[in-house]
């Protein structure tokens, strides 16, 4: 959907706005699209001012969470953040009891990574287990 606004002053166009957007979640029944896309975009005198663009997909398949998150904004038609945010989390016991990451990318380039594994055993009043912790900062 869109809104405009126009506003004169003294017959001089001191406004002249629009602010459009979209919003769909049709991904949800095809596997093949993003869940979620959203976008908002703010012109004056037909010149984009704002323009904001979000994302969100996600699977839950047996006892394995993955999913993702996306952000972009542009100011004056100028791109200032082209980011994702994703992760993953597996308590399925295939190798360890547990297993999570995340990753966070912005521009396409790897800014953050954090994974984390935990695995254990408790027969016979005996405990032992592991954690593991890796980390890569851009």
């Amino acid at each position: 959907g869109s809104l405009g606004l126009l506003v004169r002053v003294d017959n001089e166009n001191e406004v002249d706005g629009l602010v459009s957007g979209s919003f769909d979640w049709s991904g949800t029944e095809d596997a093949d699209q993003t869940d979620l896309r959203a976008s908002m975009t703010v012109s004056n005198k037909q010149r984009e001012r704002l323009h904001m663009a979000m994302t969100a997909d996600g699977d839950s398949r047996n006892k394995a969470r993955e999913g993702s998150l996306g952000l972009a904004l542009r100011v004056d038609a100028k791109e200032q953040l082209d980011a994702t945010v994703s992760g993953t989390a597996d308590w399925s016991g295939t190798e360890e009891d547990l297993r999570a990451s995340m990753t966070v990318s912005n521009k396409q380039r790897e800014r953050l990574h954090m994974a984390m594994t935990a695995d254990g055993d408790s027969r016979n009043k005996a405990r032992e287990g592991s954690l593991g912790l890796a980390l890569r900062v851009d």
